[in-house]
Parts: C-alpha cells; structure tokens; sequence
C-alpha cells in the first residue's frame, strides 16, 4: 500500500507538471501566431519612445482594422510588460491590473533587440486568461487529476491484495516446512514447481534440510563407531587386567606394552574428538613459535623408521643447508604431519616409497608427503577432508579410524594461516600439500 500510495503521489505531481506544461505550450503558440501580425507596431513604438509611455493611449480597434483583415475586427488584443501589469487592453478597466507569472508563460513574447520588452495577448483569452488562469486551468487539472489518483489507488489496492497473497502463499508454506524442519522433521521438503518465485530459496531450504538429515545421519553412524572403537580397546584392557587377576597372564613387560598400546589409542581417539569439538566451537587456539622447519620434520621421521621397516617401506628427504623458519605450534603440527605420514603408511604398498619435499615459493613454504598408492578419485579428493569420511587402504577390508584425522589436521593448518590440499601422481600414487607462510 505504501508503495501504492508513492507511486500515485508521484504520477500525480508528474500529471500536473506535464499537463500544465502541454497547455501552456499550447496556448503560447497559439498566441504566437495570432499576435504576430502586431508584432511589428509595438516593436518600433517601444524604440522610439524609449519604452511603454502613453501606450495605453492607442487604439486598438484602429490598429487591429489596420493590421489584419477586416473579418477579424473583434480579434481583441492586450498587452502586458515583463512584471506582469496589464499595459493595454480593449478592456480599459484591465489598465494597471497584476496577471501572476503562469499567466505571463502563455502570452506571445514581445522582443526587442533580443530582449522580452513585454507579453501579447490575443483573441477571446482576454478576458477569461487575465488574470484567473491560475485559479481556472491550474484547479481543474488539479481536480481531474485528484479523481484519477484516487481510482488508480483503489486500482493498485485490489491488486497489491492480489499480488501479496499470492506471494504470501509459499512464504507461509515455506515458514511451515522450516518450523517442522526445526522440530526434527528432517524429511520435510518445499514444493517447488508450483511457486517459481520462490523456487531458489525452497531448493536452499530443501538442500538444508538434505544436510541435517545426511549429518544426523552421519552422527547416528558416528556414535556407532565411537562406541565400537572405544569397545574394543576398553574390552582388550579389561580381558588383560581379568588376565592378570586370575594368573594367565605374567605381568611383565609384555603385558603392560599391550594396555599402554589400547591406552594410548584411546587418549587418541578423545583428543581427536576434543580438538574437533574445540574447532566447531571456534574456541580453537594455537600457540606458535619460530621452528626451523627441516629439523622439526627429520624429528617426526625419525619416530616413525622402525613403522616403515616392517612394510619395508624407505622415505625420500633431502636437507637443504639452507634454514627454513615457520612460525607454527609444534604439538599440533606434528599431529598434522604425522596424520599424513600415517595415511602415505596405510596406502603404500610393501617395498614401496614415501617421498618428502620442501617447496620453496615467494611467500609460503610447501611440504609434499606422496605415497605409491593407489591414488585418490578426483571427485574425493575434497571429500576426503570432510569429517567421518574414511578411505580403504590399500589391501585392506575395513577402514581404520573414525576419518576425524584430515578434517582435525586441515582445521588446524587453517589456524595456521595456511592450506592443506590433495592430489593424484599419474601411475604413481597420492600427495598431499601443506602449504604454510614464512616466519614473520
């Protein structure tokens, strides 16, 4: 209604201001033409008189009989200066009178030297222009153009009426499909076809709910599997220590190996959990300091040569003798890398290769862990980063791990203020890319 109302309130300043502007228009080319015969009488007095003086003492019945045919005897005539006093007029009365300026806008110009000296005024306008233009014309514009706002605004409420409910409608079906969606009805979805209008944010809302329901889905799953990953390190522990109770088991070295080993993939597994929670949270800090980042990376590959003489696996470093300094936070960075070195273990085959490289570039440092593996689907390649996501290793039935391990690790390079990516070797495996800026 509001905008309704505007758009009349400026059609009706525009109605008037055209209307107004067409018959003046109009009537000053008619006046134009019907006083030029005149035109050239008053131009000579006004220059030898040097002005209008005595001019009201002409005769006009004379001077019209003169200058135009005799049929147009009673063609009348007035003349008015540029301040709006009537000068001459048939009527003698008229003598002295003020017309306004509008009144002035319609009348024939008298010009002299290039100059307005004064205004003509012809015909039968004589009497009814001087000086009620204003309050005649100006007024019934005003009134025809009032009835004419008032039906269009009877016009543009019925249709906005329309208009608004039929906008309304799929608004209210969407609000509703959102309130289930709110109260766990994830398989609500929007009607789409019949509201086109509204068709782009009903997909949105339909691809919302889509993802609530694949992550509580997700979720069901992932409880799942944290609960059978927590079993069966909690079961061996507690079949060990039942072990030890009833002397099957010696308690030696061997044994507490094992209970440290299902303890330490328990600890793991909270603190992969912990460190998630902490990132959806946005209560995720990292402590950095300035690393020399070749010797921090020959420290995390030392830890893991007696993991990769088993597979008789070798890796490929070269040091550099020039430093490399990274401002980073040691602890989580080397879950990173390890996470990475741990993956390029699961997916290489035996015998094989891991390769590390450091790229140097303008303002970041690179580090390349690539494995031989089998490589990684180019349509996975971001999904693999994404939470619970677990791929096959290579040989292997089951996946290990909840595929919390690239999603923490990605998150925490992130913090870093650096990116994290993989992708495929042609016939020879997978890479992964860890990109972090320079030491400030």
């Amino acid at each position: 209604m509001l905008v309704a109302l505007l758009s009349l309130v400026v059609a009706y300043l525009a109605a008037i201001l055209f209307l107004r502007l067409t018959v003046t228009d109009y009537m000053r080319n008619s006046q134009i033409a019907d006083t030029q015969p005149f035109q050239a009488f008053f131009q000579n007095y006004y220059q030898s008189n040097d002005g209008w003086q005595d001019v009201d003492q002409v005769n006009i019945s004379q001077l019209v009989t003169e200058e135009i045919p005799e049929e147009y005897f009673l063609y009348g005539l007035t003349l008015v200066n540029t301040n709006g006093e009537i000068l001459l007029s048939e009527n003698t009365s008229q003598h002295g009178m003020i017309v306004t300026s509008d009144t002035l806008e319609v009348g024939s110009p008298l010009k002299v030297d290039g100059n307005t000296v004064a205004y003509m005024f012809s015909g039968s306008l004589n009497d009814k222009l001087l000086p009620m233009f204003d309050t005649e014309i100006a007024d019934r514009v005003k009134v025809a153009t009032i009835r004419a706002s008032l039906l269009g605004m009877l016009v543009a409420l019925v249709m906005s009426l329309i208009m608004t409910h039929t906008v309304l409608k799929p608004i209210g079906v969407t609000i509703d499909a959102v309130k289930k969606i709110s109260k766990g009805e994830l398989g609500v979805r929007v009607p789409t076809k019949p509201y086109r209008d509204m068709a782009e944010l009903g997909k949105a809302i339909n691809d919302m709910a889509s993802d609530l329901e694949k992550n509580q889905r997700i979720q069901k799953f992932m409880l799942m599997d944290i609960a059978h990953d927590l079993r069966t390190p909690l079961s061996v522990q507690k079949a060990t220590i039942e072990a030890f109770e009833d002397g099957v088991y010696s308690f030696d070295e061997d044994g507490l190996a094992l209970i440290k080993l299902q303890n330490r993939q328990l600890v793991h597994l909270v603190e992969d959990l912990r460190l998630l929670t902490l990132t959806d949270a946005g209560l995720f800090e990292v402590q950095k300091v300035e690393t020399e980042l070749q010797v921090f990376l020959q420290a995390i590959l030392t830890s893991f040569e007696g993991m990769f003489g088993k597979k008789g696996i070798t890796f490929n470093f070269s040091i550099s003798p020039d430093e490399i300094f990274v401002d980073i936070d040691p602890h989580l960075m080397q879950r990173v890398l390890e996470n990475l070195l741990q993956n390029a273990f699961q997916h290489s085959p035996v015998n094989g290769e891991i390769q590390l490289k450091i790229l140097r570039k303008i303002n970041r440092v690179g580090i390349l862990i690539a494995d031989q593996g089998p490589g990684i689907p180019e349509k996975k390649l971001e999904t693999i980063f994404n939470r619970y996501y677990r791929v096959r290793p290579a040989g292997q039935g089951t996946p290990e791990g909840l595929g919390l391990g690239l999603t923490i690790s990605r998150r925490i390079v992130q913090a870093h203020g650096g990116t994290l990516y993989a992708q495929n070797i042609p016939g020879k495996g997978a890479e992964f890319v860890l990109e972090l800026p320079y030491s400030s």
